[in-house]
């Protein structure tokens, strides 16, 4: 599929379409911003994947790679609270190393809570289909105050045992996962092999599956759990008496080091 590439900004109400791909970013002086993507105009949506990073100077690396790990578009985002209450400037700049990208430094000033900054990213002629960066403000504490901050911002399908369950997530992107489901424990889950850890499951493009002391456990993601890959093998670590601080009602996917 052949692609043009395209920038566009506008400011819009938030809506709740479908959403591909979320991250949260906080930055030094408290301003938070969440991105995702949406895809429009195609019944045989494109699949984008992509990450952020904070880097030196405050600045998060955007970049969007296809389904062979090459970069497609990038810029760098940076934000922080305006002069107005209850607002936030979100600033894109143009990314460096010769990737496409946004061709000079774009200002959203004052962003309120409850708009969004769309920015149009790829587009398809032939089919209408388009791809799109959708970027907020957001409210709340940051996790690292007076320091950069990232959050991946996941809600995965849960399957334990066959019989599908709710679950809470908070898991930052940057750390291992951790999922916890009543009456089951806690599952410590890792990419790479550690001390106490069972080689215990594999992770296939957007699909978790791990099986531990009989529990056949599935979660399916908005998008590819790995960024660098599409795929691998899962180390899982069972605590069946851990109880989170939450008090333990519902599945909670979390982060742990």
């Amino acid at each position: 599929m052949t692609f043009r590439l395209l920038l566009a900004g506008v400011l819009a109400t938030f809506s709740a379409e479908a959403q591909t791909y979320a991250q949260r970013f906080w930055f030094p002086d408290g301003a938070g911003v969440e991105l995702h993507t949406e895809t429009t105009g195609s019944t045989a949506q494109t699949e984008v994947r992509g990450g952020g990073m904070i880097s030196l100077g405050d600045l998060v690396s955007r970049f969007v790679q296809d389904s062979r790990n090459k970069t497609i578009f990038a810029y760098g985002l940076v934000a922080e609270k305006a002069r107005e209450v209850d607002t936030v400037t979100i600033r894109l700049t143009p990314a460096k190393g010769g990737d496409p990208t946004v061709s000079a430094v774009r200002e959203f000033t004052a962003v309120k809570y409850g708009q969004e900054v769309k920015i149009e990213i790829l587009t398809n002629p032939a089919t209408g289909e388009r791809v799109y960066d959708v970027l907020r403000p957001i409210e709340g504490p940051s996790p690292s105050p007076g320091r950069p901050a990232v959050q991946g911002v996941w809600a995965p399908k849960l399957v334990v045992n066959g019989q599908a369950m709710a679950v809470k997530s908070s898991w930052a992107l940057d750390q291992f996962p951790r999922l916890y489901v009543p009456a089951h424990g806690a599952y410590f889950l890792s990419w790479e092999s550690r001390p106490k850890y069972r080689l215990a499951g594999y992770i296939e493009k957007n699909r978790l599956i791990f099986l531990m002391d009989s529990e056949y456990v599935e979660m399916t993601f908005a998008s590819n759990v790995l960024i660098a890959t599409e795929g691998g093998p899962v180390w899982v670590y069972h605590d069946p008496g851990f109880v989170p601080d939450h008090g333990g009602a519902t599945c909670l996917l979390d982060s742990y080091r």
